[in-house]
């Protein structure tokens, strides 16, 4: 799943970026509306600070499907606005970084297909046909990288799960046994799924 934050306090953005990234979540940062709406990307989620230069958060909330408002500004008048142009929920800062995880996990789909596999994000589990394969939080996260893109960087693999180069080398082969899906090191770029 892909999520853009909006946010221009750089030391938030970056800490919430790490925040998701660490679940599994493949997350764009972006400091001002204008360079946002200009992307032209298309993501699963929006984050987005209600104050924010050249384009506002809250301007930009009726190009979006789904959008969670953070901010500090919470006056009754913003909430209702919020809601009025289409937002799905409202974290006021600061928030606790269980706060914003868990309200992503209930808006996002736990279940999606990568192959031939029904994967489960919540429960863990790889699913084909009636054989089902129990995951650990780490095999998630690195599964949950394959969701939008085949080819995913070392560096992508490393920001998501705690891994060094030689065990991270274990890390996918015991996958590859466990799960029969084909991950393939391409040198010099990242592991691709097959």
């Amino acid at each position: 799943m892909q999520i853009a934050i909006l946010e221009d306090d750089v030391a938030l953005n970056i800490s919430i970026k790490n925040i998701l990234s660490q679940e599994g979540y493949k997350v764009d940062s972006y400091f001002d509306g204008e360079e946002l709406f200009n992307s032209n990307k298309k993501y699963d989620l929006y984050i987005l600070d209600i104050k924010t230069p050249k384009i506002s958060g809250l301007e930009l909330i009726k190009y979006y499907e789904k959008v969670i408002i953070i901010s500090s500004n919470i006056t009754e008048k913003n909430v209702q606005e919020a809601y009025k142009k289409g937002a799905i929920d409202f974290i006021k800062k600061p928030f606790f970084k269980e706060e914003l995880i868990h309200k992503i996990k209930n808006l996002l789909p736990n279940k999606i297909f990568i192959k031939d596999y029904e994967f489960d994000i919540k429960a863990q589990t790889l699913k084909k046909e009636n054989n089902v394969i129990q995951l650990s939080k780490s095999e998630t996260k690195f599964l949950s990288l394959f969701v939008e893109k085949d080819l995913i960087t070392t560096q992508e693999i490393f920001d998501t799960i705690e891994k060094k180069d030689n065990s991270l080398y274990i890390f996918i082969s015991r996958l590859k046994k466990k799960t029969n899906l084909n991950f393939k090191n391409i040198k010099r770029e990242g592991y691709k799924l097959l």
